[in-house]
C-alpha cells in the first residue's frame, strides 16, 4: 500500500501504478515516461543500455538529469539486491 502512496506523491495515477508491470502495452504513459521506463528496465535487466533507448531518454532529459536518473536507478537496484541477499522484507 505504501508503494501506491509514494507513487501518488510522485504524480502517478492508480491506473499507471497498476500498468507498470506491463507498461509497454499500456496506453497511460506519455513518451517521456515511456523513455524513463525503458531506460530503467534496460539498466535493471540488461545492465547495458541500447543506444536507441539512451537516445530516446536524452530527447527528454539533459545530461545532468540523465546522470541523476542513472544514479537513482542504480541506487535502487543496489538496495533491492542488498535486501534480497539478506532476506529483508522492506514492507513486512
Amino acid at each position: 500500500m505504501s508503494g501506491q502512496k509514494h507513487a501518488s506523491k510522485a504524480g502517478l495515477t492508480a491506473q499507471q501504478v497498476e500498468a507498470l508491470f506491463d507498461w509497454e502495452k499500456a496506453g497511460c504513459f506519455d513518451e517521456r515516461m515511456r523513455a524513463v521506463l525503458a531506460y530503467t528496465d534496460a539498466m535493471t535487466r540488461d545492465i547495458a543500455v541500447a543506444d536507441e533507448i539512451y537516445a530516446e531518454l536524452r530527447k527528454h532529459f539533459s545530461e545532468r538529469q540523465t546522470v541523476e536518473l542513472s544514479m537513482l536507478i542504480g541506487a535502487y537496484n543496489m538496495l533491492t539486491r542488498f535486501l534480497k541477499a539478506l532476506k529483508v522484507d522492506p514492507e513486512p
